[in-house]
């Protein structure tokens, strides 16, 4: 950086030191009676340090445009760098073992995400986002996590791009559970980031800020990944049995561009 801005330097003191002297002449110029030959000489004169000043100006201004695409470039690194340590600060606190499941992880593939379609994801309860297809892909559906946070899953493929159907969407499902065994299937909500599920029995319980973790038993997603933390617990009116649960999700997809995921494929 210091050699870049040395020579600028010296170049504004040098641009400074003309702009005097183009003072003192044209001062010079217009008080003092001078022949018109000399006067043609001394406005050619005068256009060297103007061209020299232009010069620096515009030297100065691309400098400043390149530290400023750098430092931008610095900062979403940065950015990158604090999101990811927060991911795994937020697996740690969250993370149990699940030792009663074995499984063979047949793939694990790690990729990047492309796009995010907010659009559909504010208006039309279609919860997608769109990630990079590694190795050329195709035929099955695989798990998606950021780190041990679930995702979705793969829905349409192409040699390029994986569609990615989020956990929130109204038509996906999966089988979850707490450390302390209540077990259901939640569906998505079609709302931001939440799913919900039904409990009927009082046989186990449950708090607001339980975590709740993927079982694997629906064949797709591995057992064990972080799903979302418990928000609230409602009863239904209408049926004095029923507690519904609503589950707000660890992923979020506005922070999610260029942030890298994982492809699980796996059996039991």
């Amino acid at each position: 950086m210091s050699k870049n801005i040395l020579p600028f330097q010296k170049k504004l003191r040098l641009s400074l030191f003309s702009l005097l002297i183009v003072a003192v002449l044209a001062y010079t110029s217009q008080n003092l009676s001078l022949n018109d030959k000399f006067q043609r000489f001394l406005m050619k004169f005068l256009n060297v340090p103007q061209q020299f000043i232009n010069e620096v100006l515009s030297q100065y201004r691309e400098y400043e445009n390149e530290k400023l695409v750098q430092l931008e470039e610095e900062i979403l690194n940065l950015q990158n760098q604090v999101y990811e340590r927060d991911l795994q600060i937020r697996s740690l606190e969250n993370s149990r073992p699940f030792t009663e499941y074995s499984f063979t992880q047949n793939e694990k593939s790690e990729t990047y995400i492309n796009s995010f379609d907010q659009t559909n994801f504010n208006c039309c309860n279609k919860h997608r986002i769109y990630i990079n297809n590694p190795n050329n892909l195709s035929g099955k559906i695989y798990a998606i996590s950021q780190g041990n946070f679930v995702v979705g899953k793969t829905k349409n493929i192409s040699n390029n791009e994986m569609e990615v159907r989020l956990l929130s969407d109204p038509g996906e499902y999966i089988s979850i559970k707490t450390i302390k065994g209540f077990y259901c299937i939640a569906k998505g909500t079609g709302k931001s980031s939440f799913i919900s599920c039904l409990n009927e029995s009082k046989a186990v319980s449950y708090n607001v800020g339980d975590t709740f973790f993927t079982t694997g038993f629906d064949g797709i997603y591995p057992p064990g990944l972080i799903v979302g933390s418990l928000v609230n617990i409602s009863n239904n009116q209408s049926n004095i049995f029923e507690q519904k649960l609503d589950i707000e999700l660890f992923f979020d997809p506005y922070q999610s561009i260029n942030k890298k995921v994982i492809l699980h494929e796996w059996t039991f």
